[in-house]
């Protein structure tokens, strides 16, 4: 033959490497880029596999650049997309190279022809979008590593081209921030963000990241999955919309992200043509398992794909061979392993699944496997339930929080479906737990009041849903009139139908209801009578949570003494059941009594193992408290730039309840008191500069700098420690306040009059003065009351 039959491929600038030009700016990269540098250093063959947008083109390029110099025979790139024949590769490859043409009389393939060619020569040949061609791509890159030791091939795919020496790096989209992930608040944005503003910028002048736009492009960014192709897509848009309008039609992605750059392949032009190109790669099983695969919102185990997704074209059977093939083609991702032992975990990326939905809408399927997805929630909520108090409680939480992005599709899903709502309320009810545990009472609410007006009474799904889900909730979020209201609603439904348990719900938030605003006497009867109809039904977790909420009524009224001894009746109940949340709970009242004695090296000890129970679950309210507190022990000490750290930190935490510290009176003032010491000793300015420096830490760096400060706080020397006995601003709101009415001459009984609150706390209070002041006699007190300041 003369010369080989050159196959038409799309024209490419190219810049003085003889690589394709790069047309615009690169954004991020630098670990990726580094790890397959450093893996093309060692191995022949490297695969950049990744879903369709995602920035294999871009890398491999970038690399290519990098590794000219390592290459001295040159760097070749050879685009594929438009390849169709498979007998083709070898001429496409060759006309990239240049090779000179061959004569008749050699009578060799286009592939010998290259082996000849390459011989001993250092160089990179990237084969860019091997996908469609996988089968004749791996056999090409064989033959050519097996004959040319020196030649080196990077391929970017969708799939693995599963060829001897293939080393497959997964390219995943730019990282983003989850809005329920707890990130630093003033941590710099991530790349997925910073390319938006550099596309943005092109298309309107001026643009850039702001305080007041960070936000909406973070949350643009992690809708559109961190997918480079998405962002850039949407950038473009801003020529017609706004940030907010953009964001308020991401559920109609396709077709809002379409029309794209003009010069750019056509598979990538729009981000339906991305994944079209994708869902062609697919068997026919393969593509029914995906579009089942998109009711799940997130994460899944391959025993719930099994559940949901088996039915026709797709037996149960054939379902884990057509996933092994979704995870080849880069449709599904499977997760990293947590270290904890359990099944593989898998999820889409949001992108992708919207595409699968729109074609289970299409086959009239939708609502029967968005119930059968239900169903298989339900019964993991109702499960989760059943173990919240138990031994089993960090599994269980930690698996229903991972879940949790399918949880909310399906309650989603009884909000809007016609006669789903019963179903959706047993679903939220169930996950009263979830709400509490992870401080998530906000959202927990919001789903409950949206489905109970979709039950109205007489219900049977409403008898568990009032006490346990919204009376409850209301008032762990600190909104003790709604709290009290639903739970005067939930005891006319507990009497009519409800069983013994949702009764003694009733009587528990009557008594948590008392325990939040100091009323100890109330608080502690309700919560006895709950008590013991728990203990009568074998509810070994309901009794857990009466027996910490007593401890909590007598701390939230200032009777510290009872606090301990009620706290150390709790061990036999709470050591054996094992679970973290009430023990979270307790450990934090504990060091909150240890406080309000002036205990303060105690209190700092006993805090710090709350923390990291509390931590083990993510229990934001009692890692709130204990930053809280030993905020409170700060100030006391006069550390007082440790004191505006952590009440920064404690704020921004408490900032995801209606009423920050559960709407506590006695809590309110001790914050109020600690804050006004900090800020009148450290000035203003200074202040603030402190204080947001602990708001901008993260969950689990405000808790470590918490223990690591106060184990070292620890370990001074007693010369170097503060004396507990601190004078008059050692003292509580409350204790100064009593200690005026001493100054009045009054008896602890008059002083509990005047106060409305009975004797024994005063009798408590006057216990915890005398022990923080060092001082013998009432005559000390009155005389150190009336030496203060009028206020």
């Amino acid at each position: 033959m003369d010369s080989f039959v050159q196959p038409a491929l799309p024209a490419h600038d190219t810049d003085d490497t003889g690589l394709p030009a790069e047309l615009t700016r690169f954004i991020g990269r630098e670990a990726e880029l580094a790890e397959i540098h450093d893996v093309l250093r060692r191995e022949r063959l490297v695969t950049l596999m990744g879903p369709g947008g995602v920035g294999k083109t871009r890398l491999a390029l970038r690399t290519a650049r990098r590794m000219r110099e390592r290459c001295p025979d040159g760097v070749y790139f050879v685009e594929l997309s438009e390849l169709r024949d498979p007998e083709l590769l070898a001429n496409a490859v060759a006309a990239v190279v240049e090779l000179p043409e061959q004569s008749e009389r050699a009578a060799r393939t286009p592939l010998e022809a290259l082996i000849a060619y390459f011989g001993t020569r250092g160089l990179l040949l990237v084969l860019d979008t091997c996908e469609h061609l996988v089968d004749a791509c791996a056999v090409f890159v064989q033959s050519v590593l097996r004959h040319c030791p020196q030649t080196r091939i990077l391929a970017t795919s969708r799939q693995p081209l599963d060829a001897p020496g293939e080393r497959v790096l997964q390219v995943l989209p730019l990282p983003v921030i989850d809005p329920d992930d707890d990130a630093r608040p003033g941590a710099g944005p991530g790349d997925a963000m910073l390319l938006f503003a550099e596309r943005a910028a092109a298309v309107v002048r001026g643009f850039a990241l702001t305080e007041a736009n960070r936000g909406q492009v973070a949350r643009l960014c992690h809708r559109l999955d961190g997918i480079p192709l998405a962002i850039e897509l949407a950038a473009v848009r801003l020529r017609a919309l706004s940030l907010e309008q953009l964001l308020a039609r991401l559920d109609h992605r396709f077709r809002l992200l379409s029309g794209g750059s003009r010069g750019v392949l056509p598979r990538h032009q729009t981000l339906r043509t991305a994944i079209d190109w994708s869902h062609g790669l697919c068997t026919e099983q393969e593509q029914l398992l995906w579009v089942r695969l998109s009711v799940f919102a997130g994460e899944f185990e391959l025993t719930a794909a099994e559940e949901v997704c088996a039915g026709p074209g797709l037996p149960p059977e054939e379902i884990l061979e057509c996933l092994i093939g979704l995870v080849d083609k880069a449709i599904v991702l499977r997760l990293d392993d947590e270290g904890d032992g359990g099944d593989a975990r898998y999820r889409m990326l949001d992108t992708i699944r919207e595409y699968g939905r729109e074609r289970l809408a299409e086959s009239g399927a939708e609502p029967a496997y968005r119930t059968r997805h239900r169903d298989h929630c339900l019964a993991l909520a109702e499960e989760f339930d059943a173990r919240w108090l138990t031994r089993d409680q960090v599994v269980w939480l930690r698996r229903a929080w991972r879940e949790r992005a399918s949880l909310r599709s399906a309650l989603e899903f009884c909000c809007t479906e016609p006669g789903e709502a019963a179903a959706g309320l047993r679903l939220a009810a169930a996950l009263w737990g979830l709400w509490l545990g992870t401080g998530r009472t906000v959202e927990g609410l919001y789903w409950l009041e949206r489905l109970l007006p979709l039950c109205p009474e007489p219900h049977p799904a409403r008898v568990t849903a009032l006490p346990r889900g919204s009376g409850h909730l209301s008032l762990m979020s600190g909104a003790h009139g709604r709290g009290l209201e639903l739970t005067a609603r939930a005891e006319d439904t507990a009497h009519d139908g409800g069983d013994s348990v949702d009764a003694a719900y009733v009587v528990f938030n009557r008594g948590l209801a008392h325990t939040l605003v100091g009323e100890a006497d109330w608080a502690l009867e309700r919560l006895t009578d709950a008590r013991e109809r728990f203990a009568a039904l074998g509810e070994r977790g309901g009794e857990a949570w009466m027996l910490g909420t007593m401890c909590g009524a007598y701390v939230c009224a200032g009777e510290y003494d009872k606090t301990l001894a009620t706290c150390e009746e709790t061990r036999p109940v709470l050591e054996p059941l094992g679970e973290r949340w009430v023990q979270g709970w307790v450990g934090w009242i504990r060091g909150c009594a240890l406080w309000g004695l002036g205990r303060h090296e105690e209190a700092a000890a006993a805090l710090r193992s709350a923390l990291t129970m509390c931590l083990e679950i993510n229990h934001t309210q009692g890692i709130a408290f204990s930053l809280d507190t030993l905020g409170w022990i700060a100030a006391a000490e006069g550390r007082y730039g440790r004191a505006a750290a952590l009440l920064g930190a404690a704020d921004r935490l408490w900032e995801r309840f209606h009423d920050p510290r559960l709407g506590i009176p006695a809590m309110h003032r001790a914050h109020a008191e600690a804050t006004a010491a900090t800020r009148g000793a450290l000035g203003e300015r200074r202040h603030e500069e402190l204080y947001a420096a602990g708001a901008a830490l993260s969950l689990q760096e405000a808790v470590d700098r918490a223990v690591a400060e106060s184990r070292t706080a620890a370990t001074r020397t007693g010369a170097e420690r503060p004396r507990n006995h601190g004078g008059w601003a050692a003292l509580t709101a409350r204790e100064r306040e009593i200690a005026a009415l001493v100054a009045e001459g009054l008896s602890n009984r008059r002083i509990a009059e005047r106060l409305s609150i009975s004797k024994r706390t005063v009798d408590s209070h006057m216990e915890h003065i005398m022990g923080k002041l060092g001082y013998a006699s009432r005559t000390q007190i009155a005389t150190l009351a009336v030496a203060q300041p009028v206020a």
